[in-house]
């Protein structure tokens, strides 16, 4: 049976255990464009380290749960884009067993390798993380005539023949002389 937690830090010289991130990996490039529930689970990983612990790491959602983690497609999401940007490595994926998949953060060597896949694993892989070109949306080209309406015979616009005003400065007011009008007001440009 495990000892309290009081007990355990007696035995350590009265210590409390604490968890740390190097700078020149939260510095980074690749740090800056996490997701913060990725920047928490960089956290967690950083928890569970110990002197010779790295490559044993593990990231169950049951664990997580309790640190904030509401589901596990939250959790994927957070586990693939720490790989993705070189933070941590999978040096095993779960089995069927029900063994947990093991992780390693790049930053510190592996010590233990029994039954670790490390071929691929590459210290400090965040360094060569380099950003997504971003894509650019496709530009929104107008019809021919430039209007979003369209003019039909049996329902004319009534300014169809008017041209817009072309600033601020120009606006369209009504303008009738003292002799009766003809069928309807002549409208005159003037400025302001």
């Amino acid at each position: 049976m495990m000892r309290p937690a009081k007990e355990r830090f007696k035995a350590k010289g009265g210590r409390h255990p604490y968890c740390a991130i190097e700078h020149r990996v939260i510095d980074s490039a690749a740090y800056a464009d996490l997701t913060f529930s990725a920047r928490a689970l960089l956290v967690l990983f950083a928890r569970q380290l110990t002197k010779d612990n790295n490559g044993h790491l593990h990231a169950s959602f049951k664990w997580c749960k309790p640190y904030g983690f509401g589901s596990e497609h939250t959790l994927r999401d957070a586990i693939a884009e720490l790989i993705s940007h070189g933070f941590i490595y999978r040096a095993r994926s779960h089995g069927a067993n029900g063994a947990w998949a093991r992780y390693a953060v790049t930053w510190l060597p592996i010590k233990r390798t029994d039954s670790l896949f490390l071929s691929g694993f590459k210290a400090c892989a965040w360094r060569d993380w380099k950003p997504p070109k971003k894509k650019s949306s496709r530009q929104k080209v107008p019809d021919q005539s430039g209007k979003k309406c369209s003019f039909t015979p049996e329902n004319p616009a009534e300014s169809a023949g008017n041209p817009p005003a072309k600033n601020a400065d120009y606006e369209l007011i009504p303008w009738c002389t003292d002799s009766p009008p003809p069928s309807s007001c002549v409208r005159q440009v003037v400025q302001i």
